[in-house]
């Protein structure tokens, strides 16, 4: 399907992949709760509830996002399922996780994927903790 291309991409490194579908959920904050709003309800008011969910530092950088088309990726994210994709590409790859490790991440390393925890540090991982983060692909 065009995706394995080792002419043009020597490895890959994802962090913190919706890998998989994922049940849209107001309850949380992240593409499964964005999600959850229609696109005119999350540009009216879910934004603006999201923005004061989410904390400071998530909020600076998710305030720069248009509501509409940060609503259109969630969506999309939440519908993924990149997995099989994912675990098939001949490239070298990297899966870079928080605390919240991957349930398939033996799967994952029996295709031939690099899997690395950042203890501590949960889906914002190069937020939540940036030199373990930086040391993390130093490694790759």
């Amino acid at each position: 399907m065009g995706w394995d291309r080792p002419d043009l991409v020597a490895a890959l490194v994802v962090v913190e992949p919706n890998l998989d579908p994922a049940e849209p959920d107001r309850a949380v904050i992240g593409s499964r709760g964005i999600a959850a709003y229609s696109e005119a309800e999350f540009a009216d008011y879910g934004f603006a509830q999201t923005l004061a969910a989410a904390g400071s530092v998530w909020a600076a950088t998710m305030r720069l996002s248009d509501p509409r088309i940060l609503h259109r990726s969630a969506v999309a994210l939440t519908r993924a399922e990149l997995r099989a994709t994912f675990a098939g590409l001949s490239v070298p790859r990297t899966l870079i996780t928080g605390d919240a490790v991957d349930p398939h991440s033996d799967a994952l390393r029996g295709a031939g994927v690099r899997v690395k925890t950042i203890d501590g540090a949960g889906h914002n991982v190069m937020l939540d903790a940036p030199a373990a983060f930086v040391h993390a692909l130093a490694q790759i």
